[in-house]
């Protein structure tokens, strides 16, 4: 998940806050990602940081996982 294998904006994952799993997936099951722009802190004039709301769906809509997600990007 989330990853790119060319060259791109994001530098690094640079932390995971307040993870929850809310219910179980089960082998074989398929999830649905969704990442939301919480915030970006300007770090320097090269990168900043950037906070990801992340939820995970389950093939029929409900949730089983959320955090946040830290990402170093290039400007």
């Amino acid at each position: 998940m989330f990853v790119e294998p060319n060259e791109g904006p994001v530098l690094a994952n640079t932390g995971l806050d307040s993870l929850r799993f809310m219910k179980p997936v089960e082998p074989g099951e398929s999830i649905n990602e969704r990442l939301t722009v919480k915030k970006k802190t300007p770090r320097n004039e090269d990168y900043g940081e950037v906070r990801w709301h992340v939820t995970l769906t389950n093939t029929e809509g409900d949730l089983v996982a959320e955090y946040d997600l830290l990402t170093m990007n290039a400007y």
